[in-house]
Order: C-alpha cells, then sequence, then structure tokens
C-alpha cells in the first residue's frame, strides 16, 4: 500500500492531499507541478473579470509569439517564445487589471502576495546586502 501524498497550503498553512491542490504546470520529463494553494483556498481568491480582460485586451493586445516585448518591471526585452512568456497581470485584491509582464515578474508579484510591504522589505533587504559579495 503506497503512502498518501500531501502538501502544505501556503495560504491557508494546512497539510492537504495532494490531489487537493490543482495542476499549475509541467516539470521535467512532464512531472506535474501543483500550485501553492489549495484549491479551496485558490477559490477564494479575486479573480480579473474576463469582460474586462476581453476589453484590455483589445485595446492592448498582447504580442504575437515571434515579436519583441519589453517587461516593463525588469525592463528586459526578449522576442516571445511560448504562450506563456507575457501574461496578463491582475490584482488578487481587487481583480483589476494592471497589463502584460513578463511570466517571471508576474510570478514574483504573486509571491510576494502582492504586498508593497513585503516588496518593500525585499528591496531593503537587497539593498543591506548589495555589496555582500564584494
Amino acid at each position: 500500500m503506497s503512502e498518501q501524498q500531501t502538501k502544505r497550503c501556503k495560504e491557508c498553512e494546512i497539510e492537504k492531499n495532494i490531489e487537493d491542490f490543482a495542476p499549475n504546470q509541467y516539470g521535467k520529463n512532464n512531472r506535474v507541478l501543483r500550485r501553492p494553494v489549495c484549491r479551496e483556498c485558490y477559490s477564494k481568491k479575486v479573480k480579473a473579470d474576463p469582460k474586462l480582460k476581453r476589453l484590455f485586451e483589445k485595446d492592448n493586445p498582447r504580442p504575437k509569439i515571434g515579436e519583441e516585448f519589453s517587461c516593463p518591471i525588469c525592463v528586459r526585452t526578449f522576442k516571445r517564445e511560448h504562450n506563456n512568456d507575457v501574461v496578463l497581470d491582475h490584482s488578487h485584491i481587487d481583480g483589476s487589471i494592471r497589463g502584460w509582464l513578463c511570466n517571471s515578474c508576474n510570478t514574483s508579484l504573486g509571491k510576494f502576495g502582492d504586498n508593497i510591504e513585503t516588496l518593500q522589505n525585499a528591496i531593503d533587504w537587497l539593498l543591506k546586502h548589495k555589496n555582500s559579495n564584494s
């Protein structure tokens, strides 16, 4: 009999069955990676209104694959290669659409919980240690 896989939800911090976490991406060898937040907590997050998304995308289309994109946060310019390398960012607090970002910056904002104080703490940390590798 195999042991049941579990995972701790980053939101409610409860250890739950792995099936309580929705698949999110695929890792090496097509291994399923699951969301860090359980389905129950994820369902409580404020989502972007699909109608507002369509309106935004109509006036501000996502660059097509093969076109260049410059991320307004990291200022990195790159040629789009994948469907998920440029994503539409929105607030998980009020659902408002903020605009197109590279996937890395969008994920980073999400990991910081859209929390300005936490982001400022990260900036302060980097500033405090910016010369520590010299």
